[in-house]
């Protein structure tokens, strides 16, 4: 007759060696249960959960069937389906129309008498306004020297063709423009030559008084925030310029 073996000898099977944190682990079960498992899995026994698994996949694809060949159904799927959602589009800002600051008074007054005098003396023509504004800090600094004429406040196109090509051409080293010489009739009424050329500030062109004009500013007196004109007119279809203070 086999000797009865003790609870401690019992449990000593299935205990692991004892270790760090052996206490935590649970008890090994016999090592005959797993030799089985692994000899019914090499034989290709039958497994209840490898059948579970294999007749929820056949269901589920019958079921994917069914819904495909039943017109009402495959219908209420669709209609599930959440419609797809516009691009959307990005809104492009309005331009802004451009405000342009022109100087009081307005409307201009006309031209003085005294200087319509002295042009018809010189048998001049077409005459227009090109521009009144209020000059500013810069224009009266002698640093910089120039008169400018922002393009935006240019009341008419009062250059010929043959104008522009000239103002169009650019000094040696590729940058500045180069400029033309101008007969102008100073406030004053006194005659003198002023250089016309282009300037580009920022992304736009505008037109400067450059040479000569510190000479006629400080000749008649002029200061910031008064108000000028500048008419110009043709003689001999040369363009010349007459500066008028308000």
């Amino acid at each position: 007759m086999d000797k009865p073996i003790t609870v401690c000898e019992f449990r000593s099977k299935f205990l692991f060696k004892p270790t760090w944190g052996s206490h935590r682990r649970r008890s090994k079960p016999p090592s005959s249960v797993y030799s089985q498992r692994w000899k019914d899995k090499a034989k290709g026994s039958p497994n209840k959960y490898h059948h579970h698994h294999k007749f929820e996949g056949l269901s589920v694809l019958a079921h994917a069937v069914s819904l495909i060949t039943s017109p009402n159904q495959s219908d209420s799927v669709l209609s599930k389906e959440k419609p797809p959602k516009p691009k959307r589009q990005r809104i492009k800002p309005k331009p802004r129309p451009r405000v342009t600051r022109r100087a009081s008074p307005h409307p201009p007054p006309c031209l003085p008498t005294q200087f319509k005098d002295k042009i018809n003396g010189l048998n001049g023509q077409d005459l227009k306004l090109v521009i009144q504004k209020r000059l500013s800090k810069t224009d009266m600094k002698p640093h910089f020297s120039r008169l400018s004429i922002p393009k935006g406040q240019v009341r008419t196109d009062f250059l010929s063709q043959e104008d522009h090509t000239i103002l169009e051409q650019r000094e040696a080293n590729g940058i500045n423009y180069k400029g033309m010489e101008v007969p102008l009739i100073e406030p004053s009424l006194a005659k003198s030559t002023i250089v016309l050329k282009k300037w580009k500030l920022g992304c736009s062109k505008s037109y400067i008084l450059s040479s000569g004009w510190q000479k006629v500013a400080v000749d008649n007196g002029l200061e910031a925030d008064n108000i000028i004109q500048l008419w110009s007119f043709k003689v001999n279809q040369i363009v010349h310029l007459a500066l008028v203070k308000l």
